[in-house]
Parts: C-alpha cells; structure tokens; sequence
C-alpha cells in the first residue's frame, strides 16, 4: 500500500512558508538599536578606503536627547578616537532611550585609531541595556510594567574624512 504523502508534503510547504521569516535571515532586526538602514554589515578591517569614498554610508541619527558631538577643529588620533566615543556613546543612547523614564546604562571603550589612505577608522565596542517604566499605578500598590533592552557587546568602525568632517559607522571585528 503506498502512503499518502501529498497532504504531508502540503503540511511541509505550509510550515515552510509560515516560518521563512524567522529562518535566520541576514541582517538581524531592522527596526531594533542593533540595526539601522545606515549601517553596513561587513567586517571594516577588511575594507580599505576606496578611491570614491569611505565604507557603508552616513550615519542616521536616533531619537532621543543626545545630540551628535560636533567635531573637532584638528582631527588627529586623540581627536578622532575621543569623538569617534562619544559618538557611538550617544548614538547607543538614544537607540536604547525610550521616554523621560528611561535609565540607560551604556560601557564603551576604544579599541583603537589608525590613518587609512585619506581617511581616520577608530573602532568602538559597547555594551549597554535600558530600563524604561516602572512608575507607580494610580492605586499606589503596585507598579507598571518595565520594559528591558539589551544592547549586548557590538563592536563599531567609524571612518572619518577630517577634511569634510563625514562620518560613516560599519560593523568590525575586534
């Protein structure tokens, strides 16, 4: 007696195409703190300055109450690599800030700083969550509902052109 496999084999494809999108799809979350369309999803170690221009594109500022630092008069590599941190710093922030309840705890170092043809690269690694709610409710004896974000250890690239102050920021290894 052979089996009946096409309603299994209908099954399979249902459940193929109902779950396409959770398959891992590169790129992560595009509407989260670890994803902006702005950002370039390749490793900025093994990308050189090319001749029309830095790697991946201008950054897209987030929402929120910090503002992007200006730069500063003389790009040298204490310059770039203290902007280059701050920069991230902020841009972490207002990724993760919510409203005015929000408390945000961000760690961020510099790995390093180096002159690449025409261009500065300082590379940033953060590690910061948020905690936003948690006020209480009108009746006094409980509270709201806090909501938590993660911004697990993320390691950036920032190139910079000192001479027209553009600023890229690109996915790296340590």
């Amino acid at each position: 007696m052979r089996p009946r496999t096409p309603p299994l084999l209908a099954c399979g494809i249902a459940l193929l195409l109902v779950t396409a999108g959770c398959l891992g799809a590169p790129g992560g979350r595009a509407d989260g703190p670890t994803a902006t369309s702005s950002e370039a999803y390749t490793d900025a170690s093994a990308t050189s300055v090319a001749a029309a221009g830095l790697p991946g594109e201008p950054v897209e500022w987030p929402d929120g109450p910090k503002t992007q630092p200006d730069p500063p008069a003389t790009w040298n590599e204490s310059s770039v690599g203290s902007f280059a941190r701050t920069h991230e710093y902020r841009y972490v922030y207002n990724s993760l800030w919510y409203d005015e309840s929000t408390e945000v705890s961000i760690e961020c170092e510099l790995d390093g700083v180096s002159r690449e043809r025409d261009a500065w690269r300082a590379v940033v690694t953060c590690t910061a969550s948020s905690n936003t709610g948690g006020d209480p409710v009108e009746n006094g004896t409980a509270t709201s509902t806090v909501m938590h974000a993660d911004y697990f250890t993320q390691t950036w690239a920032y190139w910079i052109d000192g001479e027209t102050d553009t600023v890229h920021r690109t996915r790296a290894d340590r």
